[in-house]
């Protein structure tokens, strides 16, 4: 039982920290067209930064910690970064573009409950079109060899929809069931916001070559629809990880774009119970809301009920925000769930 958690959710202070995501680096090895992440930035966090961090989280009463970027595996001493979460007995999830996997996973395949591995498309024409490099046949490499390990985590793909590879939402699932991997979530590319480094680099792509046009929504839509019949086997038995109705909210985001539609509704709690900490200390309420502060100056706990921070809370909680309303990535977890302490 959390009923710190529980709180959380209810109201605008932080008592407790149930899940945390750690850029590891602003480094990495791909050069995708939806983020401009090339380069580890200066003064990252050290290893000896990351334990004390690690520390407060503990105490703040951490639960989950999930590593992203960049990309995790391109920082050499990312398992003793693990190890640090492993020894607090602390559940490990782990976002990674896949390159490295196969070269890396003996060093990290007893640390994490789950790895999402970021696959854009069926074949090797789409995904490395989306993700800038010749990469695909090394990624699938890599995820074959973790799902025939064992014992292993949970193995999960994460396909970000967008202009290169919407009419193929349908061969992913299939491709996804042909690698034995457990589970496929799709989710929109964001365009709107600054985070991912957009507003670091001008490496990014222009959002015009990643958003559908007017007449490819109508397409999109059509294809949604056959895809939740012919899939609804796949999504009924969660293997799909999004409900019908979160499968056309990716729908309706598009058709916003191009003020076909309103925005679809988002449901979200995600600065009341998670926080992001980049990988220079930087800490944001979420992914895409401006950071209230940095760790290397600040301790956590009091981070969390600054002003500001919870003045973040009521904006969200009021859904007053225009990146809430316009978001593609949410997190929501009911009083009941985070009193059950599920995270």
């Amino acid at each position: 039982m959390n009923p710190a958690a529980a709180l959380n959710t209810v109201t605008t202070r932080s008592f407790t920290l149930p899940i945390a995501i750690l850029y590891v680096t602003a480094g990495c090895n791909l050069k995708c067209v939806m983020c401009s992440y090339r380069a580890p930035l200066p003064q990252e966090l050290t290893l000896d930064e990351i334990r004390k961090l690690a520390d407060e989280l503990y105490h703040l009463g951490l639960r989950h910690i999930v590593y992203s970027g960049g990309e995790p595996l391109t920082r050499r001493d990312f398992p003793s970064i693990c190890d640090v979460f492993k020894a607090l007995g602390v559940k490990q999830s782990l976002l990674t573009n896949g390159l490295l996997l196969l070269k890396r996973y003996d060093e990290i395949r007893h640390y994490f409950s789950e790895i999402i591995v970021s696959v854009d498309g069926h074949n090797a024409e789409v995904h490395n079109s989306i993700r800038g490099m010749d990469a695909f046949d090394q990624i699938v490499k890599g995820l074959r060899a973790v799902v025939s390990s064992n014992p292993r985590p949970t193995i999960s793909l994460r396909t970000v929809v967008q202009r290169k590879n919407f009419q193929w939402i349908g061969e992913m699932v299939n491709f996804a069931k042909s690698l034995g991997v457990d589970r496929i979530s799709f989710l929109a590319a964001d365009v709107l916001s600054d985070s991912f480094h957009r507003d670091q680099s001008k490496a990014v792509a222009d959002k015009s070559e990643i958003i559908l046009s007017f007449d490819e929504t109508l397409e999109f839509r059509g294809l949604m629809e056959t895809f939740i019949t012919d899939h609804h086997s796949e999504i009924r038995s969660g293997f799909v990880s999004e409900t019908p109705e979160k499968l056309f909210h990716i729908v309706q985001y598009y058709e916003a774009l191009t003020s076909r539609s309103n925005f679809p509704r988002n449901l979200c709690n995600a600065p009341m119970v998670s926080t992001v900490i980049t990988s220079t200390g930087d800490l944001l309420p979420c992914y895409f809301l401006a950071k209230v502060g940095n760790v290397r100056t600040t301790k956590i706990e009091e981070l969390l009920n600054t002003h500001a921070f919870r003045q973040v809370r009521r904006d969200v909680d009021s859904y007053v925000l225009d990146r809430c309303q316009q978001c593609v990535c949410t997190l929501h977890i009911s009083p009941l769930s985070a009193f059950l302490d599920r995270f």
